[in-house]
C-alpha cells in the first residue's frame, strides 16, 4: 500500500508539472500548486499509517477471549429466554450413528494420531470402538472433547428430537472448557448459506453482523499471511479470527438447505474446513443420509464421528409433565394419567411426545400457569388422546401447532399482550410464507429482508415519493424564508421532483435488498483536516481553470466553489466507522436502531452537505443563464425591454436552475443513506405491509414480543426464527385470515 501510495503522489506531481509548463504558469505560480499538495498528501499518509498502526497493536487472541464472553453471554440468555431448564433441561441420550454416516473408528484414530503435531487430545481417553460415544445430557462437551479423536462429530436426529438445544448445551459446555488457545465455539445457521459462496467468507459475514467490534481492521501481519487463502477477505479480525482456525462452528440445520444442495454443500464443507478443523454439524438423519447416497457420488463428511439422538423415554416425559404441572403429587399432574399411560406405544400421542418439542408443546398448550386472578381452566390433556380427532401423529401435530399461538396471545397470560391471538396468527401466517415463497424456505427472519415482499415499482414509487415530499417541503420553507413566499412555492416543488428522481433513479439500480450497515460517528478534528485539504484544492483548481477560460471573476468562483466544498469535506470528512466493543452483541432490534442512526446520519449529513454544494455551484450557472436570457438572446429590439421570454429565462436562471440543482444534491445525499443502510426501506416495508394488515404497525415490537415473552421465536445473532422449522412449514401452509 505505501508503495503505490508513494507511485500515486509520485505521478500527481509529475502531471502538475507537465501542466504548468504546458500553460507557461512560470516557476512561482508552480511552486505554490506544488507546496498547497503538499499538506493533504501528509495528511493523508498520517491517517493512512494511524490506521495501520491501530490495526497492528490488536492481538488475536485477546480478541477471541472477548468474543468468547459475547457468545456465553448470547446463549445464556437466550437458554433464559426460550425456557430451556423450566423446570428442568429434558434429557437428551444418545448412542452411535449407523456405521455408514461417519467415519470408521479405526481410521478416525489413525488420522487424529497421524496429524503434524498430535492428535488434539489425550488418546489414552479415547474409547475403544464407537459404542464408547454414547452418553445422556451434560456428557455432550465431554464426549466431544475427549472421546471423539479428531473432534469433528455429526448429531443426527429426528425432527424435535432436541439437535439444537443440544448444540447450545455443548457451546455452553465448550465455553466454560476453553483455555486462552482454545478456538471460541461460534452457532452458525446453515439455512442462510449458499454453497456456492465461500464458507469462510460467510461464516465472516455472520460474525460481522452478530458481534459488530468485529468489523475493526485485522493486524498487518495476519492480513499478510491469510491473502494466499483468502480472495474475498475483508482484512478484518472477522476474517481473521475464520482464517487462523479461533473459531470452531457449531453448523445447524444442514438438512434445512434445499435438498438438491446437500451434495455439494457436504462437498463444499470438506474443501473449506480440513480434516484437522474442529466442527459440528447437527442435520435429521434421514436428509443426512440421502446426502451420503445419492447416486453417482461417494461421500462422508471427513474425519467425523456420527451419533443419533435417542427418542425420549417414556418415564422420562411422564416425569416431566408430572413435574411441570407442580410435582407429582398436585391436582393438576393427575390430569396427564390417560396421556402417560400412552407413552411409549405407538399410539398417535405416544409418538407425537416422544420429542422434546411436542413435550414443549403440550405443556404449554394444557398445563395451567399462574394467573393474577381467576381464569378459564386449560384445556383438559385427555383430547390429546382421542384417536378420532386425531388418527394419525400427523393430525396431533398440527392440533398441537394450532393451539401455540392461542395458548401465547391469551388475555390471562402473566404478560398480556398488546395483539390478539387473531391478529398473532395473521402476522405468523404471513411471515412464515414470506419466508417460504421470497426466501426459498429459509427460517431466518431478517428485518432488513422484508422488502422483498414489495414488488419493486411499488418500492421505488415510494422512495420517490417520501423523498420529494420532505426534500420539497424542506426546499421550498427555506427558498420561501429567503426570498419570499411565492418564490418558495415555486422552488419547492421543483427541488422536491429533483431529488425524488435522483433518490428513486439511485435506489432503482440496489440490489433488491440493503444489508444494514455499521454506526458512525463525526470527528470534529478530521472534518476540519478535510474541510482544508478540499477546500483549497477545489477552490483553486476551480479558480484557476474558470480563470484562464475567461468565462468569470477567477477569484470569486474560486472562493465560491472552495468554501463549498470545503463544507462537503468538513462534513463528510468526518464521517468515520465508530469502533464498537468486541464484546457487544447485534441482536434483530439493536441492529435497526443502530442502522436507523446511521442512516440519519449519512443522509442528514451528505444531504445538507451535497445540497449546499451543489446549490452553490449552480449559482455561477444560474447567473450565466440569466445574463444570457436577459442581455444577450431574448432582448427585444423594438423596446429595448427584457421580453416574455426573457423573463422566463430569468426565473429559469434564478430560481429553477438553483433549485433543481440543489434539489438533485439533496437527493444524492439522502440516495447515499438509502444505499449505505436499509432502515428506510424496511420502513417502507412495515408501512406498506400493515396498511393490508399484513402485519401489526409496530412490527419490531411484536417480533421481540413473541421472542422474549411469548416463545413462538427464537434468536440467533441478528435473525429471528420460527421455535422451530416444522412450526414454520405449518403456518406456511395456513390462510392468514382464518384462526384454528
Amino acid at each position: 500500500m505505501g508503495i503505490r501510495y508513494l507511485l500515486l503522489v509520485v505521478s500527481g506531481a509529475v502531471g502538475a508539472l507537465a501542466l504548468a509548463w504546458h500553460f507557461h504558469l512560470g516557476t512561482a505560480a508552480t511552486a505554490v500548486t506544488v507546496l498547497l499538495g503538499l499538506a493533504p498528501a501528509y495528511i493523508a499518509w498520517a491517517a493512512f499509517r494511524a490506521d495501520r498502526a491501530e490495526a497492528a497493536s490488536v492481538d488475536l487472541d485477546t480478541v477471541a477471549e472477548q468474543l468468547a464472553v459475547a457468545v456465553k453471554t448470547q446463549w445464556d440468555d437466550e437458554v433464559a429466554v426460550r425456557r430451556v431448564n423450566d423446570p428442568y433441561p429434558l434429557p437428551v441420550a444418545w448412542r452411535p450413528a449407523d456405521a455408514d454416516l461417519g467415519e470408521s473408528w479405526p481410521l478416525l484414530t489413525s488420522m487424529a494420531r497421524a496429524w503434524p503435531g498430535g492428535p488434539p487430545g489425550d488418546p489414552a481417553l479415547w474409547p475403544q470402538d464407537a459404542a464408547g460415544l454414547a452418553g445422556a445430557d451434560a456428557q455432550i462437551g465431554e464426549v466431544y472433547t475427549d472421546r471423539v479423536p479428531t473432534r469433528r462429530l455429526v448429531i443426527l436426529g429426528e425432527p424435535g428430537s432436541g439437535k439444537s438445544v443440544l448444540l447450545i448445551r455443548l457451546l455452553q459446555d465448550l465455553i466454560q472448557r476453553r483455555t486462552p488457545t482454545s478456538p471460541v465455539p461460534v452457532l452458525f445457521s446453515l439455512a442462510s448459506w449458499d454453497p456456492g459462496q465461500p464458507l469462510k467468507a460467510w461464516m465472516a459475514e455472520l460474525l460481522r453482523r452478530s458481534y459488530p467490534g468485529l468489523t475493526s481492521p485485522a493486524p498487518t501481519q495476519v492480513i499478510s499471511t491469510t491473502a494466499a487463502t483468502a480472495a474475498d477477505r475483508s482484512d478484518d479480525l472477522a476474517q481473521a479470527l475464520v482464517h487462523t482456525g479461533r473459531i470452531l462452528p457449531l453448523l445447524d440445520g444442514f438438512d434445512e438447505l434445499p435438498s438438491e444442495w446437500h451434495t455439494i454443500a457436504l462437498d463444499a464443507l470438506n474443501r473449506a474446513l480440513s480434516a484437522q478443523q474442529p466442527l459440528v454439524l447437527a442435520s435429521r438423519t434421514v436428509p443426512y443420509r440421502d446426502a451420503l447416497t445419492r447416486p453417482g457420488t461417494a461421500l462422508l463428511l471427513n474425519g467425523a464421528a456420527a451419533i443419533q439422538l435417542l427418542p425420549l423415554a417414556p418415564a422420562a416425559a411422564a416425569a416431566y409433565l408430572r413435574r411441570d404441572a407442580g410435582g407429582p403429587h398436585s391436582p393438576a399432574a393427575g390430569r396427564w394419567d390417560a396421556v402417560t399411560a400412552d407413552l411409549g406405544s405407538a399410539s398417535p400421542v405416544g409418538q407425537a411426545l416422544s420429542t422434546p418439542l411436542g413435550l414443549f408443546l403440550a405443556r404449554t398448550i394444557h398445563n395451567p400457569r399462574p394467573r393474577a386472578a381467576p381464569v378459564p381452566a386449560a384445556a383438559h390433556p385427555d383430547q390429546l388422546c382421542d384417536t378420532t380427532a386425531f388418527p394419525d401423529r400427523a393430525a396431533l401435530d398440527a392440533h398441537l401447532f394450532n393451539g401455540f399461538i392461542p395458548s401465547a396471545y391469551t388475555a390471562d397470560h402473566p404478560r398480556p399482550p398488546r395483539w390478539t391471538a387473531a391478529q398473532a396468527h395473521r402476522t405468523f401466517v404471513f411471515l412464515a410464507q414470506f419466508l417460504h415463497h421470497q426466501r426459498g424456505g429459509s427460517p431466518d427472519l431478517a428485518w432488513w429482508e422484508l422488502p422483498l415482499a414489495i414488488p419493486a415499482h411499488i418500492r421505488i414509487l415510494m422512495i420517490r415519493l417520501m423523498v420529494g415530499l420532505v426534500v420539497g417541503l424542506a426546499g421550498g420553507l427555506a427558498v420561501g424564508l429567503a426570498a419570499g413566499p411565492m418564490t418558495g412555492l415555486a422552488a419547492g416543488p421543483v427541488t422536491g421532483l429533483a431529488a425524488g428522481v435522483m433518490a428513486g433513479h439511485k435506489a432503482g439500480h440496489e440490489s433488491n435488498t440493503a444489508a444494514p450497515s455499521t454506526r458512525f460517528r463525526w470527528s470534529r478534528r478530521r472534518g476540519l483536516a478535510a474541510g482544508l485539504v478540499t477546500g483549497l484544492v477545489t477552490g483553486l483548481t476551480f479558480g484557476f481553470v474558470l480563470g484562464l477560460t475567461g468565462l468569470m471573476d477567477g477569484l470569486v468562483s474560486g472562493l465560491t466553489v472552495g468554501l463549498g466544498f470545503g463544507l462537503l469535506g468538513w462534513l463528510g470528512g468526518g464521517l468515520r466507522g465508530e469502533k464498537p466493543d468486541l464484546t457487544s452483541i447485534t441482536g434483530p432490534v439493536a441492529l435497526l436502531i443502530s442502522d436507523r442512526r446511521t442512516f440519519r446520519t449519512i443522509a442528514g449529513t451528505a444531504g445538507l452537505t451535497f445540497g449546499a454544494v451543489f446549490g452553490l455551484v449552480s449559482w455561477p450557472l444560474g447567473w450565466l443563464v440569466n445574463v444570457s436570457a436577459v442581455g444577450l438572446v431574448f432582448t427585444d429590439d423594438y423596446t429595448d425591454e427584457p421580453s416574455g421570454w426573457a423573463l422566463f429565462g430569468s426565473v429559469l436562471g434564478t430560481v429553477i436552475v438553483p433549485a433543481v440543482v440543489t434539489g438533485a444534491g439533496l437527493g444524492f445525499g439522502i440516495a447515499l443513506g438509502l444505499r449505505q443502510t436499509a432502515w428506510a426501506y424496511f420502513v417502507m416495508a412495515r408501512i406498506y405491509l400493515a396498511v393490508r394488515y399484513k402485519v401489526p404497525w409496530h412490527l419490531m415490537a411484536f417480533l421481540q414480543d413473541a421472542h422474549e415473552h411469548r416463545g413462538l421465536l427464537r434468536q440467533v445473532g441478528p435473525v429471528y426464527q420460527f421455535r422451530h422449522i416444522d412450526l414454520q412449514r405449518h403456518l406456511a401452509q395456513q390462510q392468514p385470515g382464518h384462526l384454528p
